[in-house]
């Protein structure tokens, strides 16, 4: 009954027990520090590298060389500033000129083939509007129909859109700036700077027509002027007639005679009109062509969204920007006095405000994280400082300040305005006290420019720098000043602007120092750049007075990565997915290939060090490996010569001992003549030499003698002095050969010698015994040592210390490669894929030095360092291959005389040492590569006796008693077999 309770439960089965639990695998405890070390070991790559090509055809195509972006490729160093621009004038103006004769030969108007903005519209791809980082203009689509759509509804030229068309008029007034749909503020911000400037604007819009609708342009990119020619396409706000519109819809709602006509005047005429920067005068067409060529220089539109004026008046000037803020100013009043009050003569002036803090929108008008440009500096007869500025929107007084000073403010007497030329208006343009100045504003961009300074120099150098993660100074640059000079010192990188969406992950902000080249302490520098907050495209320092010298420029990158942002090889997969015609990736990668190609030499040079480094590096690895190993074959034959000597020693001095109780047992044997019946010699072997052994005289035959034929008399006699068969060999080989059944008596081991007679072939007296000499000729045969007679077959381990060092590396076996267990995964397999790729930050960086003295030298350091380095190793190496052992690569000759060099000298020793093999020197050398293998085979030599570690020498010697009553060697020696 208890059975019954105990096997049911309510008549429930019972459930099965629960499976056992796996065990876990322990974990394998590493200690903190090597934990830390190789997280960091497999942080980085090995060798850092950029792509610098993404376009594989760039490097063979008509269309690179004659891009007309392509900064030009001067040999030339030091040039005077106005030439580079003077080049790039003249060059666009004949390029104009040009097409302009080549449209008026086909009566056409000019149409630009490489920025078609009307083709690209109609078609609906916006590679003229879009970059290939995002899409920020819709052009396809429902949503592109709409009246609310932020983007370009239709492309007409300046003739259809303008009644009285006036590209660049007498007096160009920077009031006319207004800003388009797109956040370019800070372009038109340096737009309106440059046309406060006298020719301003005419010094970079060199050549055009008007008519032909042909306009050329240069811009500054990258320390070189830059072309850039368009056609007169611009873009509307309003849809053609013809497309469907609100517009259209509304005007055919009204009773007009022409409706059409009433469309284009309202919605297609005139600046007002346009959908990007537009002229405040209706019919001036200057600033919406500028910013076209502009955009064009950098592949599209979307690419001039945000930015920094003073990079702006850069490209547009040629010039160099310093970032200021209003707090490090040190004197205000020698701000004043040496940079502001010298506005549109040596410097221009951006300013901003709430870019570092704020969020409030406006500060009394001023708009937060806006572009302003300082137009002129006034002290007025009252004493008081006053600053002219600009608001590019040119929306009336939206933006505008509205403190003391301001349009309408009590300040403002009718004096007032008459001395300062001033009108109350909506052109954006107001004034502000210079203490209000910097109270409002927190950032100054200013722009030194040398447009106007004949004498000043420039000369540049671009190099590929490897980005560590913990970024250092290193020396990049050095300078050579022949004579006492100004100098502004620029270190800039690539315009990414000009390739929008290829910049990859990395980030770069740039410092540098400038030392004395006798002082590179540290804290030693002349002089260092002036690091910037927001201005990440180059770093400035100025010297009013640099004394003649060599100096030394060290260069910090840090680098900063966002792991969201695509690679550029992502990107370059994405794009080519479909394998379809790609005219916006083959743009803006030959604008790339273009910029990159300024570093493509210096790396290109590196490279080759680098290689040239690393097979330095396996060269004297390879060699300080085949010496150490030369000498560990060297201390190893050493070893065995000396165990070889003792052992002969001890073997001679048996033999003698062996001699003497032979002939003492020869004298006490009586001779019985009468049963002899001819000469014989006796052969006596030692008791314990079992080499070789015969029958029983009671079995072979009725006789007590072994007949051994004449021939075999040397050879036994050998045999007695080799004595080279241990007790184990002899037993083996004797009983093998005789212990059969008809043979019961066969000899074993430990039965005492038998005598062995050979007949004499002449009668007479009994030759003497053979002396117990040694063939030295043989001594390279393997030999096993008769332990039991005192020989040693190895030296002591004391004598094999100087062979190895507690420095040499363990080798562990390989192990067998078994599958995986099915739930492992391989690393491959496992979450690495997820993992962000090792660091790998490369940046193409350019030091410009602009001085007055025209002998100064900019050099590269590095590659200074590479050439006095591969001289330095040609010399060491050339001293090296005259005096150094066992060192020669290539030289098999050296090799070959190295061995027959070390064969002399072992046999003026008069050791019995390994027989010298002379082998070939490429194989010789291959051979001591191959030398930490042999090491185990020597300390297998050793055991054995002999001192040659050759794979190809014969196995040891057995000396077998055959039937035929011959002695012959086994097949493993076949250099001493006896016929």
């Amino acid at each position: 009954m208890s059975s019954d309770s105990s096997d049911s439960d309510d008549g429930r089965p019972q459930n099965p027990p629960p499976p056992s639990a796996k065990p876990k695998k322990k974990k394998k405890h590493v200690p903190p520090q090597e934990t830390i070390n190789r997280i960091w070991s497999r942080f980085s790559v090995k060798k850092f590298s950029k792509a610098t090509v993404v376009l594989p055809f760039a490097g063979s195509s008509n269309q690179t060389i004659n891009d007309p972006s392509k900064p030009p490729e001067t040999g030339r160093e030091n040039l005077l500033v106005s030439e580079d621009f003077d080049r790039a004038v003249q060059e666009c103006r004949t390029r104009v000129k040009k097409l302009i004769k080549e449209c008026r030969r086909v009566n056409m108007r000019y149409r630009d083939p490489d920025f078609d903005i009307d083709w690209d519209l109609k078609m609906k791809k916006g590679y003229c509007l879009n970059n290939l980082k995002d899409n920020k203009f819709v052009i396809s689509g429902s949503a592109y129909s709409t009246s609310t759509t932020n983007s370009p509804k239709a492309v007409k030229r300046v003739h259809e859109i303008f009644d009285k068309p006036t590209f660049l008029a007498d007096k160009l007034s920077p009031a006319d700036v207004k800003q388009g749909s797109l956040g370019d503020c800070w372009l038109m911000a340096s737009l309106t700077a440059l046309a406060n400037m006298d020719v301003g604007i005419q010094r970079i819009c060199v050549e055009y027509d008007t008519k032909i609708g042909i306009y050329g342009f240069v811009f500054h990119r990258d320390g070189e002027w830059i072309i850039s020619i368009i056609d007169d396409k611009l873009f509307l706000k309003s849809p053609d007639w013809d497309s469907p519109s609100v517009q259209r819809h509304l005007l055919e709602q009204t009773d007009r005679e022409d409706v059409e006509l009433e469309y284009r005047k309202t919605y297609q005429t005139g600046s007002q009109s346009l959908f990007f920067a537009q002229c405040r005068d209706q019919n001036e067409t200057w600033l919406p062509l500028l910013e076209k060529a502009y955009a064009k220089a950098h592949g599209d539109y979307a690419s001039l969204q945000g930015g920094w004026i003073g990079e702006g008046l850069e490209d547009l000037t040629g010039g160099v920007t310093t970032e200021l803020l209003t707090s490090d100013i040190l004197d205000t009043d020698e701000f004043w006095n040496n940079e502001i009050i010298k506005v549109n003569k040596e410097f221009l002036f951006g300013c901003s405000t709430g870019l570092l803090d704020g969020g409030y929108g406006s500060r009394d008008g001023i708009s937060e994280g806006h572009a302003y440009v300082i137009m002129e500096a006034r002290e007025i007869s009252t004493g008081q400082r006053l600053v002219k500025l600009r608001n590019p929107w040119g929306k009336g007084k939206k933006g505008n300040w509205e403190g003391a000073w301001s349009d309408g403010s009590k300040e403002f007497t009718p004096e007032l305005q008459i001395e300062l030329n001033h009108k109350f208006g909506s052109d954006s343009v107001f004034w502000i006290s210079y203490q209000d100045l910097l109270r409002k504003y927190q950032h100054f961009d200013r722009t030194r420019l040398f447009m106007d300074c004949p004498d000043w120099r420039i000369t540049q150098k671009w190099i590929s720098v490897d980005v560590p993660w913990k970024a250092e100074f290193e020396q990049k640059y050095r300078i050579i000043l022949k004579k006492e000079s100004p100098v502004v010192l620029v270190l800039s990188q690539l315009d990414d602007r000009f390739f929008e969406g290829l910049q990859g992950q990395y980030t770069f902000r740039l410092q540098f120092r400038l030392h004395e080249v006798d002082s590179l302490g540290e804290n030693d520098y002349v002089v260092r750049s002036h690091g910037n907050y927001l201005m990440e495209r180059s770093v400035v320092t100025e010297l009013k007075s640099l004394p003649a010298g060599t100096y030394a420029v060290f260069v910090m990158i840090v680098a900063d990565r966002d792991t969201h942002n695509p690679s550029i090889e992502d990107v370059v997969k994405a794009q080519c997915r479909r394998r379809v015609d790609n005219d916006k990736l083959a743009q803006v990668g030959m604008s790339y290939d273009i910029a990159h190609s300024k570093g493509a030499s210096h790396s290109k040079s590196k490279d080759l060090a680098r290689k040239a480094q690393d097979k330095a590096k396996a060269r004297e690895a390879r060699i300080a490996t085949r010496k150490k190993n030369w000498e560990k074959r060297h201390l190893s034959r050493e070893i065995v010569r000396k165990q070889d000597k003792k052992n002969r020693e001890k073997r001679e001095r048996k033999e003698a001992k062996d001699a003497a109780a032979e002939q003492e047992m020869e004298e006490k044997e009586p001779k019985d003549k009468s049963v002899q019946t001819e000469d014989i010699r006796e052969v006596t072997f030692a008791k314990d030499d079992k080499s070789v052994q015969t029958e029983d005289p009671a079995s072979n035959s009725g006789t007590d003698q072994t007949v051994v034929p004449p021939n075999s008399r040397a050879q036994a006699a050998k045999d007695i002095d080799k004595g080279v068969q241990t007790e184990d060999t002899c037993g083996v080989s004797v009983a093998d050969s005789l212990g059969t059944p008809d043979t019961p008596n066969s000899t074993i081991a430990g039965s005492p010698p038998p005598l062995v007679r050979v007949p004499s072939v002449h009668r007479g007296p009994p030759p003497p015994p053979p002396p117990c000499t040694r063939d030295h000729k043989r001594s390279s045969d393997r030999r096993d040592y008769i332990t039991s007679e005192g020989e040693s077959s190895a030296s002591p381990i004391s004598d094999f210390d100087d062979m190895y060092s507690d420095d040499d590396p363990t080798l562990k076996p390989r192990p067998v490669n078994t599958p995986a267990a099915p739930g492992a995964k391989t690393r491959s397999n496992s979450d690495d894929e997820d993992e962000t790729e090792p660091w790998n930050a490369v940046c193409i960086v350019g030091f410009r030095v602009y001085s007055k003295d025209e002998g100064l030298e900019l050099v590269v350091w590095d590659e200074s360092l590479d050439e006095m380095k591969r001289k330095n190793e040609k010399a060491a190496v050339g001293k090296d291959d005259e005096g150094a052992d066992a060192d020669v690569e290539d030289d098999g000759e050296k090799v070959k005389q190295k061995d027959n060099d070390d064969a002399k000298e072992m046999k003026k020793e008069g050791e019995d040492g390994a027989e010298t093999k002379v082998v070939d020197g490429g194989e010789a050398a291959a051979k001591e590569d191959e030398a930490l293998v042999l090491v185990d085979k020597e300390r297998e030599a050793l055991v054995l006796g002999t001192g040659d570690v050759s794979e190809d020498k014969p196995t040891e010697e057995k000396v077998e008693a055959c039937p035929g009553n011959e002695t012959r060697p086994t097949e493993g020696n076949s250099e001493q077999a006896v016929a």
